[in-house]
């Protein structure tokens, strides 16, 4: 699932609660994990963020996906 602009994570958690419970059998089990990083990355130093994710073992793919992702960031407004 996407999250569509101007929509919150809490509406996007209740589409997914709404399609478990009624896709779900009495039997099966339902994990998940959901990460909303628009902001949380803009209020701490990123190299000693990436510091911290490398020494407690974020490695490879995951670990180049969040270099790349803090590594020269921009932030602008846009008015009219």
């Amino acid at each position: 699932m996407r999250l569509e602009k101007n929509h919150s994570i809490s509406l996007a958690l209740i589409d997914v609660i709404d399609d478990i419970y009624h896709n779900l059998d009495n039997d099966e089990t339902v994990v998940g994990i959901y990460l909303e990083l628009h902001k949380a990355f803009d209020t701490v130093y990123h190299n000693i963020l990436l510091y911290k994710m490398y020494n407690y073992g974020v490695r490879d793919v995951a670990y180049r996906w969040f270099v790349s992702y803090l590594t020269n960031r921009k932030q602008f407004t846009c008015i009219k």
